[in-house]
């Protein structure tokens, strides 16, 4: 969830300015409060603010405070915290010192028994500044090299005392040309050029300086030496420490401008607009529309696995766990396959009754690091189960641990709502069901127009987003809404999850959803003439059904937009809603989803905007959540 960078410099440079930039790359992971560490001239010298770096970090301050115009120094480190343990303050924003502060330490991840560790070091008289539980880091660290220990050989020594996740970049004031970088659960790449080493969290903030980069492993650590431009990786839970050779990587699939707004206001906006180009992106050459076949190479491998499997898991948070009830609809629409898609983070504690030698498990996740997905994955695969992934981030955890998968190819997603991230995963699951289809019985026929239907999606997401000016006057329309509520049947549930998902992380407004049917059990009772019911409701087998849920909503003096198609618009039933958008008219129903999203995420935007709320960056959230 947090941000770290680390940057070592074969010469002196203002480091400071680099540090802060590369901070503000890393905004979208989420942020309350940020904060650089610097060696220079033998001591730690230390930046903090509340907010944004983009919009809080003082560099002028700092070069004040220490009393030069230029703060040359060879190694830095910074943070963007989003809080866990603690309320976010300038006590507790990284980087943390130890007692002398001799060391600095930005870690992300939690370490489940720092309560433990702090008491312990409390009595052994180390004083504690903050609440969070990263501060025992830098004192264990301390306690060890006063025990005689070597700096490296202190962090191997504290490293083995903690338990739960971290990513740790570490710097000592003695140690101008060495930083030290640890990884157990959460992730850490290296950059690598002939003058600098960059570490982060995420490849985004490593690209401002080169495509070159290597990525940790759990139980890694690196010793990066500025002296001669060395990195010596090793396992530091080993005794022997022996190095470690890893082949640098080449960062793909992201261009700097991707960090950049454009001629748009913000990134989600950006981001929805490239949803036709970032459709294209994923289905280009993985069709045979000769034979209406789905050619997925990343599950070569395991193509007798899928023709035989009768059950599967879908598993996946927040977004993805929505393109993941999609899936279970599409899936069981075209297959006999049993589905159940469930929220990774209950998946785990919950028993499971598929056995693992006729069921597949599949995890989703943009940023392929999402702590309970990846956790939820490493269970599955200790009980024996075949387990595919749908990640966005080439080298993530999950598509590391996975067995076989697929990447969705939506590219660098900034905002934190996703929008490109999600379209990409249903047409990756549009994808994986065909192939799913076509074992499981699905005509040759059949599959050439599944192929032809889909790959026509681009062009016609196009139409709908030409439809935003209007689409912002109906959010104007309904600006004085209390309440609102998303509604939907069978395939097109999933989307007013997803709908009621993105309206209330954009404008921190309750949304509920349900499906349509559901009104009568409960949700009627908040109908009234403050209320907003949104429901999805082309010309498809469900209309007439769902067309008297329209006059119940009407009945009790609700509002009602309707998103129907162009079919579904001339039906009389449409007169009793306050305001329609139509989309398209499609001749397979089960691809109204793909479009159906477009107008709800723009929906969320216009009305955020109208509130003035930060779109790209909504309160209290982040978009890798690394964290349980």
């Amino acid at each position: 969830m947090c941000g770290i960078i680390g940057i070592l410099k074969k010469e002196n440079s203002e480091l400071s300015d680099n540090l802060v930039q590369s901070l503000i790359d890393l905004e979208y992971r989420g942020y309350d409060s940020a904060g650089i560490a610097i060696v220079h001239n033998s001591s730690i010298k230390i930046e903090k603010c509340l907010g944004a770096p983009s919009q809080y970090m003082d560099l002028d301050r700092f070069k004040k405070n220490i009393g030069e115009e230029k703060i040359l120094t060879t190694v830095g480190i910074g943070h963007n915290r989003w809080a866990t343990h603690g309320k976010p303050s300038i006590s507790n924003a990284h980087p943390h010192l130890d007692c002398g502060g001799d060391i600095a330490v930005v870690h992300n991840g939690t370490i489940l028994n720092y309560e433990s560790l702090k008491e312990n070091l409390k009595k052994q008289g180390h004083n504690f500044k903050s609440d969070t539980d990263t501060e025992v880091v830098p004192h264990l660290i301390e306690e060890n090299m006063k025990k005689g220990l070597s700096l490296e050989d202190a962090i191997v020594e504290s490293a083995s005392l903690l338990e739960g996740s971290f990513g740790l970049a570490i710097i000592h004031k003695d140690y101008p040309k060495t930083l030290f970088v640890l990884k157990n659960g959460s992730p850490i790449s290296i950059g690598i050029s002939n003058e600098m080493f960059v570490v982060a969290s995420s490849t985004n903030a490593i690209l401002r300086y080169t495509d070159r980069y290597l990525v940790l492993e759990d139980g890694e650590m690196a010793k990066l030496d500025a002296e001669n431009m060395s990195h010596n990786i090793f396992k530091y839970k080993q005794p022997a420490r022996s190095r470690l050779y890893k082949a640098e990587q080449v960062i793909e699939g992201i261009l700097l401008e991707d960090l950049s707004k454009g001629d748009f206001d913000t990134f989600m906006q950006k981001e929805i607009f490239e949803q036709p180009a970032t459709t294209r992106s994923t289905i280009l050459g993985r069709t045979n529309t000769e034979e209406g076949l789905a050619v997925l190479g990343g599950l070569i491998d395991y193509k007798e696995k899928l023709r035989n499997i009768d059950n599967l898991y879908i598993v996946g948070c927040g977004t993805a766990y929505n393109a993941g009830m999609l899936g279970k609809e599409l899936i069981e629409n075209l297959t006999p396959i049993n589905v159940s898609a469930q929220i990774a983070s209950e998946f785990r504690y919950r028993k499971q009754n598929f056995s693992p030698d006729n069921s597949v498990f599949l995890s989703i996740s943009q940023s392929g690091e999402t702590a309970d997905t990846l956790e939820s994955l490493k269970e599955m695969k200790r009980k024996g189960f075949t387990t595919l992934g749908i990640v966005n981030v080439v080298g993530s955890a999950i598509a590391h641990e996975s067995d076989a998968g697929i990447y969705t190819r939506a590219g660098t997603e900034i905002g934190v709502a996703s929008t490109k991230a999600f379209t990409a995963q249903a047409i990756t699951l549009y994808l994986f069901s065909l192939s799913l289809a076509r074992v499981h019985g699905m005509s040759e026929s059949s599959g050439i127009s599944f192929i032809k239907e889909l790959e026509s999606i681009p062009d016609i997401m196009k139409k709908v987003l030409e439809n935003h000016q209007e689409i912002e006057r109906i959010a104007e329309v309904f600006r004085d809404i209390e309440k609102i509520q998303f509604l939907g049947r069978g395939i097109h549930m999933p989307i007013a999850y997803e709908g009621a998902l993105k309206f209330k992380e954009l404008t921190y407004m309750e949304a509920g959803s349900y499906p349509l049917g559901e009104l009568k059990h409960g949700p009627m009772a908040v109908i009234d003439d403050m209320s907003l019911s949104v429901v999805i409701l082309p010309k498809d087998d469900l209309f007439s059904i769902g067309s008297i849920s329209i006059e119940q909503i009407k009945s009790k003096s609700g509002r009602l937009l309707v998103i129907t198609d162009e079919e579904g618009a001339k039906s009389p039933v449409m007169r009793l809603a306050d305001e329609i958008i139509v989309i398209p008219k499609l001749n397979n129903p089960v691809m109204y989803p793909l479009i159906e999203v477009l107008p709800l995420q723009l929906f969320a935007y216009y009305f955020a905007k109208q509130l003035g709320n930060n779109i790209d960056k909504p309160r209290n959230l982040a978009k890798s959540v690394t964290v349980q």
